[in-house]
């Protein structure tokens, strides 16, 4: 069964992290609960880290074009 298209834009881009971060990004892929590869799962944790971050709030998002 194909995985449904995500219903917003995304763009690629490139991170470091560190070996053991590597290592447990992987195990979670073979689990296959956050994704299938590696990458997949360090840009669910990305953007799950940045919902909490504007969501708790620490940073103010402007909903309106400033004029």
């Amino acid at each position: 069964m194909a995985k449904p298209k995500n219903p917003t834009d995304s763009k690629t881009i490139r991170v470091t992290v560190s070996r053991q971060s590597l290592e447990l990004l992987e195990d979670l892929a073979r689990r296959g609960v956050y994704g299938r590869s590696s990458a997949e799962v360090a840009g669910r944790f990305i953007d799950e880290a940045l919902h909490r971050f504007i969501d708790q709030p620490k940073l103010q998002v402007s909903l309106t074009p400033e004029p």
